[in-house]
């Protein structure tokens, strides 16, 4: 079924808590969003893509991951939208299929350098997406192959023609924050600043955009699926390290000065902060002392689910979660710069 979201006026649209849906052809695929937009009018908003996790959804992105994002995009007074990355039904687990979904973020890395291997011999290697029947399992290439950058590049393209926007983040957790990764250092031009939540890149391609923009790296000391210090996930694979990123884009965007602290609340993180950047952009990488692969002061094993908005999944309801702390902690940063 097709759902399209005809913005007939903005009087309309201002009083729709709750999200839409818009479906558009993308390079050949039927691709989707979500959109919410603040119960405040405002003569312009701030806009934010959220990118959901591996095997997560768009619909559960806001619902557990984030503890419930549209909360605090009312608080704040900005416009969210949710894409949904391509998924299919992995058949060799059961009759039905396992429900995969993810973000291309690698193919755009690989450029960089294609010979750096992201994954040791042993590697737990994940299902080959359909659309990705030429890549050898061997290059460890465990994404999708549609053009994320480019959808994304059109939403925003989309919902900047129907409402007034400031200023542009994207943000996403794990695939998906490295997915947001990706499409700051792609589109700089687009985007003020990338908030990356448990997403470290591939090891020696952790990509760097052109013009500065402003970025908030986040990981959790306990993490073994993208770890943010050591360079060895549980699964064979390999990242770079948190800091290791926020130094090198703080090199290329001639930061000035750098702190380095511990905060107790509202949780136990040490936080890195390179300030006096060019463009007045804002480098912060923070790691949580306690967490491991979760967005803050969520659980790491929410977020797997959708709502009635995407019944066509085959996956588990999701929960309603109000717990938006963690939003609060990383996006004010954000929106304070």
């Amino acid at each position: 079924m097709r759902y399209i979201l005809i913005l007939l006026s903005f009087t309309f649209i201002q009083f729709s808590f709750a999200m839409e849906r818009v479906s558009f052809n993308h390079n050949g695929e039927e691709r989707s969003y979500l959109v919410h937009i603040p119960n405040t009018k405002k003569e312009s908003y701030d806009l934010i893509v959220g990118l959901h996790g591996y095997t997560g959804s768009a619909s559960g992105f806001e619902k557990e991951t984030t503890g419930g994002f549209n909360s605090y995009a009312d608080e704040k007074g900005i416009i969210v939208i949710y894409p949904q990355g391509n998924y299919f039904y992995e058949k060799s687990y059961s009759q039905k299929g396992i429900y995969v979904s993810s973000w291309n973020h690698l193919e755009s890395l690989f450029k960089i350098n294609q010979n750096t291997k992201i994954c040791n011999d042993n590697a737990q290697l994940s299902p080959i997406f359909p659309n990705c029947k030429n890549k050898n399992k061997d290059e460890c290439f465990w994404t999708s192959c549609s053009n994320d950058l480019g959808f994304i590049k059109d939403i925003v393209i989309r919902v900047k023609k129907d409402f007034p926007i400031n200023k542009t983040y994207v943000m996403g957790l794990s695939n998906g924050g490295m997915m947001a990764q990706s499409a700051g250092c792609e589109f700089p031009e687009i985007f003020d600043g990338v908030i990356n939540i448990v997403g470290m890149q591939p090891y020696e391609l952790s990509c760097i955009p052109d013009k500065p923009i402003s970025l908030i790296i986040y990981g959790g000391i306990l993490d073994k699926t993208t770890p943010p210090v050591s360079i060895q996930s549980s699964g064979g694979y390999l990242y770079e390290p948190l800091l290791k990123t926020a130094s090198d884009w703080a090199k290329k965007f001639k930061c000035k000065e750098s702190t380095s602290y511990n905060i107790s609340k509202p949780f136990n993180t040490t936080e890195t902060i390179f300030r006096n950047c060019e463009g007045g952009k804002t480098i912060t990488a923070i790691l949580n002392n306690n967490s491991g692969h979760s967005w803050p002061g969520i659980s790491s094993n929410n977020g797997y689910c959708r709502a009635e908005i995407q019944s066509e999944i085959i996956f588990n309801e999701c929960r309603e979660i109000n717990k938006i702390e963690g939003s609060r902690y990383l996006l004010n940063r954000i929106f304070s710069q």
